[in-house]
């Protein structure tokens, strides 16, 4: 008999619609993979459930959920496909970042319907001149998930300010004016479509950009002072860690359902996998490490909606406490689902097996730069010694 994994359970919300999709996206999820991004099916049904609205503003017609409520969803979506999962995250981002803008360009943005997707990257790859009254992209921006499905990209830019220093932000630029090139050919997260965007002499007025140092100060939140103020990054990459938290919690209800349900042992010790310690041992471990992952991230999500409720920016020690939280539930999710392999065997690599579809999906998706164990324990160790960081909105 298969055995229930214990999950959260909201009552209603945002997170029931998400659980209620579970069944069509595992349906969805292969096509998903061969298409290299999200099927018709999956996006009408992240549509109609009005997850695709979540980070848009309430005052456009969105959601307006805060990131613990993100975080959640993108858990329960990542049961069923991951990379759907992923897409609702990239999109809950890049509304938050879009909120930014004044009334009358998030207005352009949502007047059509508050389920427009706004993808985008934060990394300054391309190069921005600066003219009058605006500036001028050109270059390739990387990676850039789920922009088939995207109205709007946003793009990272950098420029030199007053003081001599380097500035970031972000740059909004509506898909038509720019050309994606298909590059996304990878061992996992197929689905979700992360490929280029190329811009040549595109012009953005200065209405339409974003200052990273701004927003971390918290100048945007004056034009709309009953919204959250936006903690950068955290606000943005916490739900994509709970991407991995899903896709592990997903494979740990297959292995157990499948090793309690009698699965017959090659091992001359056991006649069952189930009767086997080693097995016993890594799904106990395996379901703690998942543990271990919601609860890290929930303590992160739960603080950065605490702090963007108040108005406030988290002090740098809890930024960076929060960061390696991420950092951590990403490491246990992926450690969880290698343990689960070792007890699933050989067999889940098998082309078309989702368990081998987790093991390359959360594979690519945990090797993600934000989330590296190595640069955010630094980060952490630094902030704990009181030792120097950069100034850089990004910490």
């Amino acid at each position: 008999m298969a055995v229930e994994i214990p999950v959260p359970d909201p009552a209603s919300g945002p997170v029931a619609a998400a659980r209620s999709l579970i069944p069509l996206l595992t349906e969805e999820a292969p096509g998903t993979e061969n298409l290299r991004r999200l099927t018709e099916a999956s996006v009408g049904a992240l549509r109609e459930s009005g997850l695709l609205r979540l980070g848009t503003p309430r005052a456009c017609g969105g959601l307006g959920a805060d990131v613990r409520t993100a975080v959640d969803v993108c858990e329960e979506l990542a049961r069923g496909c991951a990379a759907a999962s992923w897409t609702v995250g990239i999109a809950y981002g890049g509304a938050l970042f879009t909120s930014q803008l004044a009334a009358e360009e998030r207005a352009a943005v949502w007047a059509e319907s508050p389920d427009a997707v706004v993808c985008g990257s934060s990394n300054p790859s391309g190069t921005a001149r600066r003219v009058d009254g605006g500036w001028v992209l050109n270059g390739r921006w990387a990676w850039l998930s789920g922009i088939h499905h995207a109205r709007w990209v946003l793009l990272g830019i950098s420029w030199t300010d007053h003081e001599g220093g380097t500035e970031r932000g972000m740059a909004l630029v509506p898909l038509s004016a720019l050309t994606v090139e298909d590059v996304w050919h990878v061992a996992g997260m197929r689905g979700t479509g992360s490929n280029t965007a190329v811009a040549e002499d595109v012009h953005v007025p200065d209405s339409r950009t974003i200052s990273l140092s701004a927003m971390a100060d918290g100048d945007y939140r004056r034009r709309h002072p009953g919204e959250p103020r936006i903690t950068f990054h955290l606000s943005i990459n916490l739900p994509l860690v709970a991407t991995a938290v899903g896709i592990a919690a997903d494979a740990l209800q297959r292995v157990v359902a499948a090793v309690a349900g009698g699965r017959r042992a090659v091992s001359p010790l056991h006649r069952l996998v189930a009767e086997s310690p080693a097995h016993q041992l890594n799904v106990a471990e395996a379901a703690t490490l998942i543990d271990t992952a919601r609860l890290h991230l929930g303590r992160a999500a739960d603080e950065v909606d605490a702090a963007a409720r108040a108005g406030n920016r988290p002090e740098l020690l809890d930024r960076a406490r929060s960061r390696m939280d991420a950092a951590h539930a990403m490491r246990c999710a992926r450690e969880a689902v290698a343990l689960l392999l070792d007890t699933a065997g050989a067999g889940s690599f098998a082309d078309g097996s989702a368990l081998q579809r987790a093991w390359r999906d959360i594979e690519t998706a945990s090797r993600h730069a934000a989330f590296s164990v190595q640069t955010n324990q630094e980060i952490y160790g630094r902030a704990l010694l009181g030792a120097e960081l950069p100034a850089n909105p990004v910490i």
